[in-house]
């Protein structure tokens, strides 16, 4: 009897160890989200306050897509640069990106949109996001007079998860035979765009746009995205890697 009343206590202590841990981790979890979702609050701007201009995307039998565009004030046609921002598929905005894609609008002498997609959660998958990146490619098409764009310089950027939907966009535009000129992938998250890339059928696979890797250093991220860029290159699309090495990434 002494030694199962001390396997009881053992067990006892042990459960309350366990226990405890266990409302430790629900206890961060809910403090990483409250966090979260306040410095979610703060990347969005004012009207007032941003540079581009909001426009929510109508369309049938689904929500809006909201994006925010900066269209440079000539009657020339101009290439498209859709921006994507990062955020680990569950964080960041459009906002985020409002100087930076004003900066590229001017600079290059093109328009940029930035698309607002939705974040990760209960409610919306990968595939809901990718889909209004796809929709918003269409509506740009669709409407290349309105904003003076060259439908044949449509380019689709990306940072990290963006990079991911930047790739996974592109690939199922191609498969509905609608191109882009290039993808633009910087630090870009690899997650399963092999599997999407395996699905093409050889004709799809040697016809992809030309892509640019952008890398910072030997962080994992970015270099899993060169995984992509080998399954290319065998298919002779032409790619290139810029990487800068002393780049340093916060997550």
């Amino acid at each position: 009897m002494k030694v199962l009343k001390k396997i009881l206590k053992i067990l006892g202590g042990f459960i309350l160890i366990i226990t405890l841990l266990i409302l430790l981790i629900i206890i961060k979890f809910i403090y990483d989200r409250k966090i979260q979702e306040k410095d979610q609050k703060l990347m969005i701007k004012s009207d007032e306050d941003i540079i581009g201009e909001h426009l929510f995307i109508k369309r049938e039998n689904n929500e809006d897509v909201d994006v925010n565009i900066y269209i440079r004030n000539t009657d020339e046609k101009l290439p498209l640069v859709i921006n994507l921002h990062g955020g680990a598929f569950i964080a960041g905005d459009a906002d985020t990106l409002d100087t930076q894609s004003d900066r590229i609008s001017s600079s290059w002498k093109v328009n940029v949109v930035t698309v607002n997609y939705k974040l990760l959660n209960d409610r919306y998958d990968k595939q809901y996001a990718i889909d209004e990146i796809k929709d918003t490619v269409k509506y740009f098409n669709e409407n290349s007079e309105k904003y003076n764009i060259d439908t044949d310089n449509i380019f689709i950027m990306g940072y990290s998860a963006g990079g991911y939907y930047a790739m996974a966009s592109t690939l199922q535009l191609h498969k509905e035979n609608i191109e882009i000129k290039g993808q633009i992938l910087c630090y870009a998250f690899l997650s399963d765009i092999l599997e999407q890339y395996d699905d093409l059928t050889d004709e799809e696979k040697k016809t992809i746009p030309d892509a640019l890797f952008i890398l910072a250093g030997d962080e994992p991220i970015g270099n899993g995205s060169l995984d992509y860029e080998k399954a290319l290159s065998e298919n002779k699309i032409p790619t290139e890697i810029k990487i800068y090495e002393n780049v340093k990434l916060r997550f």
